[in-house]
Order: structure tokens, then sequence, then C-alpha cells
């Protein structure tokens, strides 16, 4: 059984992310990292434990020694204005702190850890390319990406690294969620839960080839899982 780590459950896909926790029977706990308090059903279930968080460019080492048992975040994170403390320094902020904690205090198989992070299709890491829409905001997630596969790098193979690149996320159901996957296709669109749904099976160990995970394979896996009937 295994316990994951999670921020950004109050919004659409850390939703998706914690709905799939709760029903996957290899996940134990799932603690989400809030702001403010998840709705009581969600909060009551006895799967998940919150913990409230007032300033994510902090990661005190009393809080995060509570959660040295686990095997994975899912940082779910993330703003539409691409402010620069939200989209680099947070998740920075907890990569590099529990990179120093478990590197002092796990050993062998017990410090091996997944981080799993929502990033975007239209990230860009190079920072000279020229953008029309969104420039900041995308080159702001690829100096993340660049920044979190270098800490990939130097402590690997112990700390492992996951980037999403999602295109649109649409709601699970309703006609105009089908009609834009008609129009859009694979490439550009995604269900929430069939993200969700992927985000989970990595964190709770899969392999995959490549470090960056595109729109195409987040479907296909995502479609995959949800169709499997002993998780469900």
């Amino acid at each position: 059984m295994v316990k994951i780590l999670l921020t950004g459950a109050t919004g659409t896909i850390g939703r998706a992310v914690l709905d799939r926790c709760i029903a996957h029977p290899n996940v134990d706990t799932v603690v989400a990292f809030v702001r403010r308090a998840l709705p009581d059903e969600i909060a009551t279930n006895s799967k998940v434990q919150t913990v409230i968080v007032k300033d994510f460019s902090v990661w005190p080492e009393d809080i995060l020694t509570q959660h040295l048992d686990a095997a994975a975040m899912i940082w779910c994170l993330g703003d539409w204005e691409g402010q620069p403390e939200v989209v680099l320094d947070y998740p920075l902020a907890f990569q590099n702190a529990l990179i120093n904690l478990r590197r002092r205090t796990a050993d062998g198989e017990q410090r091996s850890f997944r981080y799993v992070h929502l990033s975007g299709k239209l990230t860009e890491q190079d920072q000279s390319k020229s953008l029309y829409f969104f420039a900041e905001n995308r080159k702001l997630k690829g100096v993340h990406e660049m920044k979190a596969v270098e800490l990939a790098q130097e402590y690997r193979p112990w700390w492992q690294l996951h980037l999403i690149r999602p295109g649109a996320v649409l709601p699970n159901d309703g006609w105009t969620a089908g009609l834009q996957e008609l129009i859009m296709g694979p490439s550009w669109v995604v269900r929430a839960k069939e993200l969700g749904a992927y985000m989970v099976h990595l964190a709770l160990g899969a392999k995959e080839t490549q470090t960056v995970a595109i729109n195409e394979r987040i479907v296909q896996m995502g479609r995959s899982l949800l169709a499997d009937t002993d998780v469900l």
C-alpha cells in the first residue's frame, strides 16, 4: 500500500487526482497540502489527510518528516496568471526541501521517491524563442522543467521525475466535452479523470521511457487505466 502527497487538490485536476487516489486499491493514504479545508465529504474519507499550508515556499522539516513514508508527490498547484512564485518557486522549494531531507535520513530503496509535476502542452524551455501568447507563463514553466530535470539528473536513480504536459482539460461528462474531443482530437484535449488516472499510475511506480508525457500518451494511458475494472 502506498502513501501519495498532493498539492492543488481543490482545483479541477487536483480533485480528479484525489478522487483517483481514493478509488485506487493500492493507495492507502493521500495527503493533501492545501490553503483551505477540503469539502467535508472528501476530508472525512478515511484515506485522506489534510495539511493546511500558509506558504508553499516554506516546507518545514517537521512537516515533511511526518511523511517520509510517502512514495510520491503529485504537484497540481498552479494558476492562470503565471505568477513566478506559484509556477517556479513553490514546486522547487518542495523538491529541494524533500531531496535534502531524504538524503540525510533515508538509504537505499527507502530513499526512492517519485515527483509527478503538472506542466502544460505549450510549455517552452527555450527562453530565447518568440511566443505570441501566454509567453511569460509558458517560459516560466519551461524554466521549472529544466531545473527539475537538473535535480532529477543529480539525484538519480532514487529521485524520479515525471513532467506531465496535457492540453485542454475537459470535464468528465457532458456533450460539450464529447464535441471538443471530436473536433480537437487526442493531441489537444484530455478528460480530467483520464489525466488523474495517469498521474496516479506514475505515482504508484509505473515506468515510462520519457520524462515528459504529452497529451496523446496521457489520453491513451488514462483511458486504458479507467477501463481496468479491478481498480474502478
